[in-house]
């Protein structure tokens, strides 16, 4: 099995972690570790709808935590 192949799996992994939580917070972080995987391997493997779909929904997620963190400064 190619290295590459490796991250698909990890980034995988996180995902079904991530099912598994209740926290909110704790569920985004995992997601985009999986998001971190997902776009590495769509790099290293020339997959570039894998890379930009989780450019996109990483970006949304760091968007929502922002907006949560600035929401309890209020």
């Amino acid at each position: 099995m190619p290295a590459v192949d490796l991250l698909g799996y990890l980034a995988g992994a996180f995902l079904l972690l991530m099912a598994s939580m209740k926290s909110k917070a704790h569920m985004r972080m995992c997601n985009m570790a999986g998001n971190i995987c997902f776009i590495a391997y769509g790099y290293l493997a020339g997959v570039m709808p894998v890379l930009m779909l989780n450019v996109a929904v990483m970006a949304l997620h760091l968007y929502r935590i922002i907006q949560e963190h600035q929401h309890r400064q209020v």
